[in-house]
């Protein structure tokens, strides 16, 4: 036992260190992978105006704040383009729920949005990449913003120019360390729900496995959707940010139903709390999905209450999770460990989010969500998680197959026992089907014991049931009733091998007397169900033993006589 919890806490100890090497490398990663691309900021000297009214002149775009932006406000940047802008270049900036018009020198060059503006629909966040026209140098360029959603944004983030060759590969170079996480948690959801959706069919286990898919699966979508990844594979902005926030709304609820499987062993309100939790996140997601998609509410609207039910929510679960009186197994432990990690990360968001949105507009790094690091780091601790609780399964098995084995087995003999033919006589009581018993009896034991010693005798009844685990291997099984006597039982589509079988034993007790310094002898009798209608096993067992009885006979008789 102590060489098993042993085993358990160097697992979960190098759960933990994987989980810290994972976050490590991602940081690693963060600090390797800075932009190579040549990009120039382009952030002073705007003029901005809000419905017509002049906000700020020859002023840092980013240190221009909006309090609050109703939908229908247009929000108009003015600037001339540096006078070093080449031919071929372009001009990427964030924009928040708003429709997009980019103007240079009066000419319309780039429009975005309009079209769901008049359906009402979302019309998304994300990059806007605006191919510049050439001999723009020293030109004014204008942008109209439209906003479609209450406080769609604070203030703008920096503008920048670049080559127009070098953009995407500048965007990818940007968010490498995102887009590995979001492939790696997408695709390892996607491989868990497929295997996991199949196997529970064979194995309940396998449901917690699911609920880690479906998480992972929605995270890795939701850490795209959410850094804009998806706009490399020339995804709109108006999908992109549907496909965010159903994401985000839907992810958790596999969270939650996660935690019920790991804790159904709760007390029932407990229990009762976490599914009510589960089932009030279900709700909202589906609620506001309906009221974004019939257009009467989108999604950004909800992300404030969202905030707050999903907060709330966090910490019933944790509650109801926790038990002072119960000592929690390491799989457990890990698993808390990640949920602690996510949590952190989640709560260091919200913060981040908020400083963003209110607070330092104009950091642009506060843009990037860490939620997908922390997700990451769940994922592992889940998975890990889930292997020793698996590890643990498996061993409580083995260890009960090993007591099974201990229980139904003859110590000295290696066969079955006679509680194990108890049991299967149970089992022949309650079938249809005919079956023979074979009832033996070893002769000359006591002779042997008295004369060569209690360990001759013993390695006689070792070889004897060796003798017929041979002879009707693959068509009896054998048992040792006690003492001398074992039991060979036999079903009925077996019936015609058992006279070979009574052969080879006799002929294989021939073959080891004479290799041994005793003599192997043994009478049987044979009964069959059918000869005893209506009958139950105990009177055929009967039959048997009295016939086995009747050749131990003869036996002595013919012993008699041959002295």
């Amino acid at each position: 036992m102590k060489q098993g919890k042993m085993k358990k806490h160097i697992l979960a100890l190098v759960s933990l260190v994987i989980a810290f090497a994972c976050i490590g490398f991602v940081l690693w990663m963060l600090g390797q992978n800075q932009s190579s691309a040549r990009m120039r900021d382009f952030k002073e000297g705007w003029k901005v105006s809000l419905n017509g009214m002049e906000v700020a002149d020859n002023a840092d775009l980013p240190e221009v704040k909006f309090k609050h932006l109703n939908i229908g406000d247009k929000v108009v940047i003015l600037n001339r383009l540096p006078e070093n802008v080449k031919d071929g270049e372009t001009l990427t900036f964030l924009v928040y729920l708003s429709t997009v018009e980019v103007k240079v020198d009066g000419k319309v060059i780039y429009t975005y949005g309009q079209e769901y503006a008049k359906k009402n629909r979302l019309v998304g966040s994300g990059y806007h990449f605006i191919d510049l026209p050439n001999d723009c140098a020293g030109k004014m360029i204008q942008v109209t913003m439209e906003v479609r959603e209450p406080d769609a944004f604070t203030n703008m983030l920096t503008p920048t120019l670049s080559k127009t060759s070098g953009v995407y590969e500048n965007f990818a170079r940007r968010n490498m360390v995102g887009i590995c996480i979001c492939m790696f948690l997408t695709l390892l959801g996607a491989l868990l729900m497929v295997i996991s959706s199949v196997s529970v069919w064979y194995n309940k286990t396998f449901v917690r496995l699911i609920y880690i898919g479906v998480f992972s699966f929605l995270m890795g979508i939701w850490s795209m959707c959410n850094m804009k990844v998806l706009q490399v594979f020339d995804v709109d902005l108006a999908a992109n940010s549907t496909v965010e926030y159903m994401t985000l709304y839907f992810a958790p609820i596999a969270f939650v139903l996660l935690i019920a499987e790991v804790r159904k062993d709760a007390s029932r309100w407990k229990r009762q709390i976490v599914y009510g939790v589960a089932i009030l996140l279900f709700l909202f997601a589906i609620i506001t999905t309906i009221l974004h998609f019939t257009n009467v509410e989108h999604y950004p609207r909800f992300l404030s209450y969202f905030h707050i039910f999903g907060g709330v929510s966090l910490v019933l679960v944790a509650a109801t999770s926790i038990d002072k009186k119960k000592k929690f197994d390491v799989s457990s432990m890990v698993l808390y460990v990640g949920i602690i990690m996510l949590s952190v990360t989640i709560g260091l968001d919200l913060i981040r989010f908020n400083l963003q949105k209110y607070v330092f507009q104009d950091n642009e790094m506060l843009t990037f969500s860490i939620i997908q690091v922390g997700a990451l780091a769940f994922i592992i601790c889940l998975l890990n998680s889930y292997i020793l609780y698996v590890y643990s399964i498996l061993m409580d098995r083995a260890e009960q197959e090993w007591l099974t084995e201990r229980v139904y087995h003859d110590e000295l003999c290696g066969v079955y026992n006679r509680t194990k033919c108890n049991e299967e006589f149970r089992k022949l009581n309650r079938s249809d089907k005919d079956y023979a018993l074979v009832n033996l009896d070893l002769n000359g034991l006591k002779t042997i014991n008295d004369s060569l010693g209690h360990t001759k005798g013993d390695e006689l009844l070792q070889e004897f049931a060796k003798i017929l685990q041979s002879a009707f291997d693959g068509v009896g099984d054998v048992f040792r009733m006690g003492g001398d006597e074992f039991l060979v039982i036999v079903r009925e589509d077996k019936f015609s091998q058992m006279d070979q079988c009574l052969n080879r034993m006799v002929k294989l007790e021939q073959r080891r007397s004479g290799e041994l310094s005793y003599t192997i002898d043994s009478s049987y009798g044979v009964a069959k169900r059918s000869e005893c209608p209506g009958e139950m096993t105990e009177k055929v067992y009967s039959m048997a033993d009295q016939r086995m009885y009747e050749m131990k006979t003869k036996k002595k008789i013919n012993r008699r006589l041959r002295q």
